[in-house]
């Protein structure tokens, strides 16, 4: 099975744990709500216990779908938690909770998903900072998905498609392709439909393992 991520310097195991030891007693905040004004909504997914995970914005849509076809990702969740990060040694410890976590063969991985609009200011770079330097600090595996990243990634449109198209479980049972690659069901997939995500599976693949290499500065000079 493809992983994002090789030769971490901790176990399994051990990212697990030390994300736990993190998380709050605070709950994530509602991101579905009548007055919601941005879009929100919930997005299907076979590799969630709950069958549909919530999102709050077109871009954290277009994210999910890519997570979905990638077949490095064994499991996901959106917004599952809220972490206590140290800001360093002259600064207070501050609350984060993650837009994505993802689970792979190699372990747990956090996913920050951010606009360029959002970035551009002096304080959210700072946040930003904070939040990367923290979760490096554990040895907690992080990537930032940045709107760029997807807008000029030319796998995008299939992946919508494909998952327009996914033949859906029957009887609300989770299935998987005897091939190992998660998210479809065995039944009704013809050879060439399977064929197209095999392809945007290892697309999704490499853009998720790229950006696991790229650092916070890298990533922030995206915005410059």
């Amino acid at each position: 099975m493809p992983n994002i991520f090789i030769n971490w310097p901790i176990t399994e195991a051990q990212i697990s744990e030390r994300i736990e030891a993190l998380i709050s007693s605070r709950s994530p905040r509602k991101i579905i709500t009548r007055s919601g004004r941005n879009v929100r909504g919930f997005f299907p997914s076979l590799k969630s216990c709950s069958r549909k995970e919530k999102f709050e914005s077109n871009l954290e849509a277009c994210i999910l779908g890519i997570i979905e076809v990638s077949s490095a990702v064994l499991r996901l969740r959106t917004h599952p938690y809220v972490l206590v990060l140290s800001g360093g040694e002259d600064t207070k410890d501050f609350f984060y909770t993650p837009d994505v976590e993802i689970e792979t063969a190699n372990g747990k991985v956090i996913i920050e998903i951010k606009g360029l609009p959002y970035l551009k200011s002096q304080k959210s770079q700072t946040r930003y900072r904070s939040i990367s330097q923290a979760l490096r600090g554990h040895r907690i595996p992080f990537i930032t998905i940045l709107s760029s990243d997807i807008e000029k990634w030319s796998t995008q449109d299939e992946v919508q498609q494909l998952l327009k198209a996914r033949p859906w479980p029957r009887f609300g049972t989770r299935r998987q392709l005897q091939s190992g690659v998660p998210g479809l069901d065995v039944d009704e997939c013809s050879e060439e439909f399977l064929e197209r995500w095999r392809k945007a599976s290892e697309e999704c693949d490499a853009l998720l393992t790229r950006l696991m290499r790229r650092g916070p500065d890298e990533t922030l000079a995206q915005v410059a």
